[in-house]
């Protein structure tokens, strides 16, 4: 049964190396352009050549590896790999354990069947119905809002809000957006309260997340910046780019592998040039441009190949976990075909043993549905079921005396057999058609029966973090507004 999870073997080690060699060359000849002074100082340290008027370091291969393994063996000390993001999914071991994460700006309600800017009630309920679910163990932030509590928000300080809000709804925090040092240290204060102490946010930190280069070979000042500061204050510092190929990659699968990946090594070797013991990791949210002018699609088989070969280039060769891009559908509209799309993005996490879900997001990224991170679930499970082992207890000698008192021509229906191991979640209700006999018209889809179950979830919600600990997150979100936007709130 194992088998059915792992493609590792249809990618052999040596394609692998290519790979990372090929990577390597790259940094070597055309290099990684950082806009950070400690970086390019750290790396020059060790040996880079730097350019300093385009701010590019040439990166030997030799430091490559040097940081690869001595990275691997810290690692392999600590017992596993920490990372922090919304959009990628990464080890989280053989359970499911879905994620709310990447941040959208738009909410389907779907009383009205129309998209509409993210509200608060909206951002709450959806940490509630995280909270509450069993198949969800992360709670990130959905999507963001432009008003709390009645007041427009400065955009610098939503990723304070998001911590706020997700603090005092979910005891399963994860991730929030972090776009300076100065937000940082807020979010960092939130997590120690919300975590109960500082050792305990530190073991599984919360209200950070991955930076990205979009540009090839290129991470900017405020990225730079933000990854030194995570790992100045011992915490994940994790490089995601989204390679887009035909345009910030090669359009080819090898050739985009080897940029991104060059990217992502290129960012270990610069933080921990500057931090020596600092906890890095990456990921990819692969795409492709499509030169018949319809922009860039991520659920192209090409761009999930890539994101798949790159986890297993990660695990293989450097014995690292890598997050798997799965937030990014390219459906315009919430519909029942939408979800065939979906699949295809599950399958990849599923194949390369991400069970680390992100769900719920559709339009790439730019609307958060809860009805359809209701149904994901559901097709996730359904998922794992097929693929799971079963066991032969009951071949024992009562099943035996079972089926001759049953004897030919009768049926099971009655016996106690049949009793005691019936599975009445064979099949979800969510995902199982809701037909009207006499009408022959089926009453709802997937969506509507989503959006019952969405309803009666609402219901079942207790959870609000403690008063005195909710006292001191608003402490720190006064101060975090008086800092960063300059006023009171």
């Amino acid at each position: 049964m194992n088998k059915l999870f792992q493609i590792k073997d249809s990618i052999d080690k040596d394609k692998l190396q290519g790979i990372h060699d090929f990577s390597c060359k790259i940094l070597e000849t055309s290099g990684m352009r950082l806009i950070n002074k400690e970086m390019l100082d750290g790396l020059e340290k060790k040996g880079c050549k730097i350019d300093r008027d385009k701010s590019v370091a040439f990166i030997p291969k030799s430091l490559i590896e040097d940081t690869l393994e001595d990275f691997r063996k810290q690692v392999d000390k600590a017992g596993r790999h920490l990372m922090i993001n919304g959009g990628v999914a990464y080890d989280v071991g053989d359970r499911i354990c879905a994620k709310f994460g990447a941040i959208a700006p738009r909410f389907y309600d779907w009383d009205s069947k129309k998209e509409r800017e993210a509200l608060e009630e909206d951002l709450v309920n959806s940490i509630k119905i995280g909270e509450l679910l069993d198949e969800m163990c992360m709670v990130g932030c959905p999507m963001y809002v432009k008003e709390v509590y009645g007041k427009k928000i400065d955009p610098n300080f939503t990723p304070i809000v998001n911590a706020m809000l997700l603090a005092k709804h979910t005891k399963k925090l994860v991730n929030s957006e972090v776009n300076s040092k100065k937000q940082l240290k807020y979010l960092m204060e939130m997590g120690i309260v919300a975590k109960g102490s500082l050792k305990a946010y530190k073991k599984n930190p919360c209200f950070i997340t991955a930076k990205e280069s979009i540009s090839p070979l290129l991470l900017d000042k405020d990225a730079c910046e933000v990854l030194v500061e995570l790992a100045k204050n011992g915490l994940p510092a994790t490089m995601i780019p989204m390679p887009i190929m035909g345009a910030s990659t090669p359009v080819t699968i090898s050739g985009s592998v080897a940029v991104t990946n060059a990217e992502v090594i290129a960012t270990m070797a610069a933080v921990r040039s500057v931090v020596p013991d600092a906890i890095v990791g990456g990921g990819s949210m692969a795409s492709y441009m499509d030169m018949r002018g319809k922009g860039i699609k991520f659920n192209v088989m090409d761009a999930i190949k890539v994101d798949m070969t790159l986890c297993q280039l990660y695990e293989v060769l450097y014995g690292l976990d890598f997050g798997y891009g799965i937030y990014s559908s390219d459906s315009k509209v919430l519909c029942v075909e939408f979800l065939l799309e979906r699949m295809y993005k599950i399958l990849g996490s599923f194949f390369v043993r991400k069970f680390n879900y992100v769900i719920g997001q559709y339009d790439q990224g730019m609307v958060f549905s809860p009805e359809l991170a209701l149904a994901e679930i559901e097709m996730i499970k359904q998922l794992h079921e097929l693929h799971s082992d079963f066991n032969i207890d009951d071949l024992d000698s009562d099943l035996l005396d079972c089926i001759k008192s049953v004897g030919h021509g009768g049926n099971f229906m009655a016996e106690m057999h049949t009793l005691n191991n019936f599975r009445d979640t064979f099949r979800s209700e969510i995902l199982e058609e809701d037909f009207d006999a006499k009408t022959k018209f089926k009453k709802t889809d997937i969506f509507g029966r989503a959006n019952a179950e969405y309803k009666e979830l609402l219901k079942k919600s207790e959870y609000r973090i403690d008063s005195e600990r909710e006292k001191e997150i608003d402490k720190i979100f006064k101060a975090a507004h008086k800092d960063i936007v300059g006023t009171d709130f």
